[in-house]
């Protein structure tokens, strides 16, 4: 396939214009304009009126000439039907007028004869095709410029050398940034140069500040994946399949009109989250890229062409265009016809999530809202039509097939995850994925940051157990503890740690990367920084605003640092948390879905770095994924910010002290239901998201499969240590109560969180016979941690104390881990158990006095 949407864009237009006409939406005619609000006025409508329309799928059956092969192509329905040309109207003449004068100002040499006049028509009718309710003459006219433009510029860059094409767009870039050039020119050729020029004047004249600056934004993003596109005909980044549709999603160019369409028509207050609209553009622009890389694969076949999805994963078969392996060739446009599918299939679960985010907005927001997520979702259906318009093509139309999207969890075949064979139990593990060993599986690079805390780590040493993992760069602030590449084993060979802080200047940890990196593929960040409590349960999380810019601005640096040097990851892993649903707010829906809304009660800077996560990875065209994992259950030497360690000095002072491990909370707190999230099985988990390509682009819930409770743990933790437990205390009396001080929980109904508790550890802390035990302690087993020091008591003890202290039951749902293939498992006791063990190996706590789990206890 020719780079970006030509030469096959290009041909149709130029063949094909007598045949397109103009097309409406016989389903919906309401129509996008202007407005101050950013909606059109329309009446109220019931929330299914939006998700109806997106309720129905078709398939397209596509049959190839030239080798006996089909393909079914599924859409998404939206009735587009032919409608009367209204070229001779006034608002289309002047379109049609301003593109010519457009096209004569970027191509001056080319004379105006009919065949030019005649083009301008059709690039003027093909933007009516895939938008055939916009009835903004400026948008139009900046769409169809958009339009010749990239078709132009995919003509010139066919005929540079790789070397000049990739210079000539590194000048295009600052064009469209609005920087000037200057007088030193790297790139011998100009033309595309000129191009830019002149498209950046006449969209910048005709769209508003704010709207030009989003659609010369995603226009540089388009030119970046040109230039992603050299480097990987030239072997410089991966030549796989999953970086080819990475770039495939930029290069098909679709960025510029979606984020027109979002600046111009969506209400202010409505745009919701970059997330949720990324994710629709994403997998919209995924599908149309490949539409064009099916219909066009004969041509690109007859032409040796590279660029195309189903040879890029014929050559990683080992096949060849020289002797095309028919078989071989009817499997990859078999897969390459089903990523598309799926593609297509998330687009419809993305766009109800929009509608239900939305539901509870005004009725103009709403229709505003349904309105650009309609006109996004059209173009795989206008754009397959129009792909397909060449007569070489037999094409016929399938059933049309109902199907509601389940929202925010689009549900793939068991087939489609990496590991259809589970592993043999792995210890306490069970479940586990197993892995083909395929060449797109070996010799792997990875960036783990946040490397020598609790999740980091545990990742380090998932990775570094594997040989696929060839090279595996850990970044922290902190210097490794003396155990850190001792515990890897012969793993260790492939670790190198580099110290490096993410509060620095973003250009400094640019050349720190830089130098030290050459490539990567992929980024699991884990980084995370937790202000100082004061003194209470409640004020753990009380300063969000704190801990939101501290851990925003850690991620943002970090990003924005990787921006500026060459490495670009395949893929990037974000682990986040639950803390996603706000529980610490109070109540929320349960089990908690990855689809929930977000809740804005509070500022959560996980919502802030999944939107840069989001940002980042369409700028570069990588792949993404978010775990969020419960209280997690892991040892290393620096975590600190473990409620196993404060409970663990609790019980071991207790007994000690020849006192029962008494339970601070009421029965409540006993008995709410939670899940734990061991680190080691969030850590095989990440890893499992990083090699399965059906499951990028999506945000998983992640825990140990069971679920938990601190009255079925307390009598154990107390045996563990030798001591006696006690019960919570009877006497209601007695219990000191703290509402939580929000007036709205995060479900929006029902009453709210209440603390219950007699004592809490933070108090029980402060007791100077507990002091003076703990340090006999110490000194007997030559302890190194001091947690009555200022620096870490109130982080030890209130962390605990969030944990054991409150009514509302934390569960969230792992269905979507299990419909997309990761079925891996552990008994959090069991686990809890061995973490204590753990603990104690790194003389940070007084090792249990039982050495053997007994699941019975």
């Amino acid at each position: 396939m020719a780079v970006g949407t030509a030469p096959l864009l290009l041909s149709v237009i130029r063949t094909c214009f007598s045949w397109i006409k103009d097309i409406t939406n016989a389903s919906n005619n309401k129509l996008l304009r202007r407005s101050s609000t950013g909606a059109a006025s329309q009446k109220k409508s019931g929330k299914n009126e939006h998700s109806d329309s997106l309720s129905a799928r078709k398939s397209i059956a596509i049959k190839l000439k030239k080798h006996d092969v089909s393909l079914t192509l599924e859409i998404p329905e939206f009735g587009v039907v032919s409608r009367p040309s209204s070229s001779g109207t006034k608002g289309s003449s002047r379109v049609l007028l301003a593109h010519s004068e457009f096209k004569s100002a970027m191509l001056p040499d080319l004379p105006p004869t009919d065949e030019f006049y005649h083009q301008c028509a059709a690039e003027v009718k093909t933007i009516r095709i895939f938008f055939p309710n916009l009835n903004s003459e400026d948008i139009h006219i900046c769409f169809t410029a958009w339009l010749s433009f990239v078709c132009t510029m995919d003509d010139i860059l066919e005929t540079l050398p790789a070397a000049v094409g990739e210079a000539v767009l590194l000048e295009s870039i600052k064009i469209v940034q609005g920087q000037p050039l200057g007088d030193v020119r790297v790139a011998t050729d100009t033309r595309i140069q000129g191009l830019t020029q002149v498209l950046y004047g006449h969209c910048t004249k005709l769209l508003s500040p704010a709207t030009s600056q989003a659609f010369f934004k995603a226009a540089q993003a388009v030119l970046e994946a040109h230039v992603d596109e050299i480097q990987f005909l030239q072997g410089r980044i991966p030549s796989d399949l999953p970086t080819y549709l990475g770039i495939r999603r930029r290069t098909i160019a679709l960025g510029p009109f979606f984020e027109v369409l979002k600046c111009e028509y969506l209400p202010q207050n409505s745009y919701l989250s970059d997330t949720a609209w990324g994710q629709l553009q994403a997998e919209v622009s995924c599908a149309a890229g490949l539409q064009n890389d099916l219909i066009g694969l004969e041509r690109d076949l007859e032409n040796g062409e590279q660029l195309n999805a189903v040879v890029v994963l014929m050559r990683g078969f080992g096949g060849s265009l020289d002797r095309i392996d028919e078989e071989l060739l009817a499997r990859c446009i078999g897969l390459v016809s089903a990523e598309h599918n799926k593609a297509a299939t998330r687009s419809l679960g993305h766009a109800a999530q929009i509608f239900q985010a939305a539901k509870d907005a005004p009725p103009d927001s709403i229709a505003a809202i349904a309105e650009v997520a309609r006109h996004i979702m059209l173009l795989s259906e206008t754009h397959l039509k129009w792909c397909a318009s060449c007569k070489r093509y037999d094409i016929k139309q399938g059933e049309q097939q109902q199907q509601q999207p389940d929202v925010g969890d689009p549900k793939p075949k068991p087939d489609t995850a990496v590991g259809l064979q589970l592993a043999p139990p792995r210890g306490i593990y069970y479940g586990l994925p197993t892995y083909p060993d395929t060449p797109e599986r070996r010799g792997l690079t990875a960036i783990v940051t946040g490397a020598t805390g609790v999740s980091g780590y545990q990742m380090v040493k998932v990775l570094a157990a594997s040989e696929r993992w060839a090279k595996i760069y850990c970044l922290s602030s902190r210097p490794p503890p003396d155990n850190f590449f001792r515990d890897l084993g012969e793993g260790s060979k492939r670790v190198e740690h580099l110290a490096m802080d993410f509060l620095a200047d973003p250009s400094q940890i640019a050349r720190q990367l830089q130098k030290k990196i050459r490539r990567v593929d992929h980024i699991f960040y884990f980084s995370y920084m937790q202000p100082a409590p004061k003194g209470n349960v409640l004020d753990l999380w009380a300063n969000a605003d704190e801990l939101a810019t501290v851990n925003s601005t850690l991620f943002t640096n970090f990003i924005s640092a990787l921006q500026k040097t060459s490495l670009k990851p395949r893929k990037f892993l974000l682990q986040t948390g639950s803390k996603h649903y706000a529980f610490y707010l109070g109540p929320a829906a349960l089990p908690a879905f990855e689809s929930d809304p977000r809740v804005l009660l509070d500022r959560n800077f996980y919502y802030e770095q999944e939107d840069a996560l989001l940002r980042y990875c369409r700028g570069v065209g990588a792949r993404w994924n978010v775990a969020r994992p419960s209280y997690i259950i892991g040892a290393v030497r620096d975590g600190t910010l473990n409620h196993l360690v404060g409970l663990a000095i609790y019980a071991a002072v207790q007994a000690r002290l020849r006192r029962p491990v008494a339970f601070p909370g009421d029965y409540r707190a006993w008995d709410r239901e939670q899940v734990q999230s061991t680190g080691l099985l969030n850590a095989y988990f990440e890893e499992w998201l990083a090699l399965t390509d059906g499951a990028a682009d999506q945000a998983f819930n992640i825990h140990d499969g069971l679920s938990f409770t601190w009255g079925r743990l307390w009598p154990m933790l107390a045996a563990w240590f030798g001591a006696e437990w006690a019960p919570p205390e009877g006497d209601e009396a007695k219990y000191r109560t703290v509402t939580l001080p929000y007036p709205k929980t995060p479900r929006g109904h029902g009453p709210q969180m209440t603390l219950n508790s007699t004592f809490s550890l933070l108090e029980w802390s402060l007791q100077p016979e507990v002091e003076q035990t703990w340090k006999a302690l110490s000194h007997q087993h030559g302890l190194v941690l001091d947690p009555f020091h200022d620096d870490y008591r109130a982080r030890i003890f209130s962390f605990a104390d969030s944990a054991v202290i409150g009514d509302a039951p934390m569960t969230t749902s792992v269905r979507k881990a299990r419909q997309f293939g990761f079925f891996g498992t552990v008994d959090s006791y069991h686990s809890i158990f061995d973490t204590l063990h753990e603990l104690a190996d790194l003389k940070l706590i007084v090792a249990p006095t039982v050495a053997r789990f007994d699941a019975g206890a």
